[in-house]
């Protein structure tokens, strides 16, 4: 008997409401031996496999109740996260029939998930291929020393004081489609970059300020220096464009080319998020976002996990449209999708980066009449019955 496979066949049963009522309480007990600080992360398979046997082996024998009543999509997930399984939950908001609840998929291919990849331009237009280089220094000058920890980070660390304006020499680092990667800059400031997205940055930050310029999705833990504030830019898409003033925060920032609008989500401190093309501005405080279109700057509030939850290697979908859902499996995936006819759904719930691409959109078909197919030319369609 596979226990693993037992196991998510098991919690499949426990989040549609179908698990008898020794698997309810087997899943909620599992929930608190683990939540109780039994170490699974770093085990071996078969310690793994052990230890969900002897646990199933208990299944119909009486157990106690876990000492608080907890939201089973939460069990779930907190579960399949710590064994590494990829797959959490999806659930569509849409009301559906039980017989809308199961779906075969229709894949004839699959796509394994992205990885640390990334190209660094440097100041004389040499490039670098990251993942390809081994840990150690990269590249070395008077002004800095670059180099590539064993984790794959890119550290900077300046050599001399900040830079003239006039003397300014910039690096760029680029993620493809199915990449993604960490940067230490010269200052401190820790940056994560999703795929498909470039930071344009300078070897010294200057002597007033700290400035850089986004394209596409990344976010920052800005080191604190309150004479230098960091501005994040964000290239223009038409008309769009926005600055982001700082002096030491987290927050999230979202401008990819190929979407709508520019989105500023923070996490800890303040930011000030100026509207490039009407010069409109508004200060954000956590659990804020900033949202610029063609005609509007809106600021609401937002659950920031959601805005964040892809640096910590999950998909976290809130009420989030299947096309903005598919948005990020193209740029993850490096797939290509096509956008016309796609279904009008929203969805909740969570999906691990580490996933292959099967396993994503098979959750995505339990949950409603919607099916995919994966082609040899990587190209993910949607089909609807």
């Amino acid at each position: 008997m596979n226990a693993q496979k037992d196991l998510q066949r098991m919690i499949k049963r426990y989040v549609s409401g179908k698990a008898t009522a020794e698997e309810i309480r087997f899943v909620e007990n599992y929930y608190q031996y683990l939540d109780e600080g039994e170490e699974v992360m770093g085990k071996t398979d078969e310690a793994v496999e052990e230890n969900l046997q002897s646990l199933l082996d208990v299944l119909h024998h009486p157990v106690k109740e876990p000492k608080q009543q907890l939201l089973k999509y939460a069990i779930a997930a907190a579960i399949l996260v710590v064994l590494g399984f990829g797959i959490l939950f999806l659930t569509k908001t849409d009301s559906l029939s039980e017989s809308q609840k199961v779906a075969k998929s229709v894949k004839t291919i699959d796509v394994m998930p992205g990885k640390d990849r990334a190209i660094l331009t440097l100041a004389d237009g040499s490039k670098l291929i990251l993942d390809d280089l081994k840990e150690g220094t990269i590249t070395q000058t008077a002004n800095l020393t670059v180099t590539k920890t064993k984790a794959g980070q890119l550290i900077y660390k300046a050599n001399n004081a900040k830079a003239k304006s006039d003397q300014i020499a910039y690096h760029t680092i680029e993620t493809p489609k199915g990449g993604q990667y960490q940067i230490f800059l010269p200052d401190g400031t820790k940056v994560w970059l999703n795929a498909a997205s470039s930071l344009k940055y300078p070897e010294q930050f200057a002597s007033n300020e700290r400035r850089v310029v986004l394209t596409g999705e990344a976010y920052f833990e800005v080191a604190k220096d309150k004479a230098h504030p960091f501005i994040v830019r964000t290239a223009a898409t038409g008309l769009l464009g926005q600055e982001v003033t700082v002096l030491g925060t987290h927050f999230n920032v979202n401008a990819y080319l190929d979407e709508q609008t520019l989105k500023t989500t923070l996490v800890e401190g303040r930011v000030n998020v100026l509207n490039l093309a009407t010069q409109k501005s508004n200060v954000l405080n956590p659990e804020q976002q900033a949202v610029i279109g063609n005609q509007s700057f809106l600021v609401h509030s937002v659950d920031s996990g959601d805005e964040t939850a892809w640096k910590d290697g999950l998909f976290r979908f809130n009420n989030s449209h299947l096309k903005n859902i598919l948005y990020q499996l193209e740029r993850w995936y490096d797939v290509k999708i096509d956008y016309t006819n796609i279904p009008n759904k929203r969805y909740n719930g969570m999906v691990s980066r580490k996933a292959k691409l099967s396993e994503v959109v098979q959750m995505l078909e339990l949950t409603g009449n919607i099916n995919f197919k994966i082609d040899e030319g990587r190209q993910l369609k949607v089909l609807t019955k």
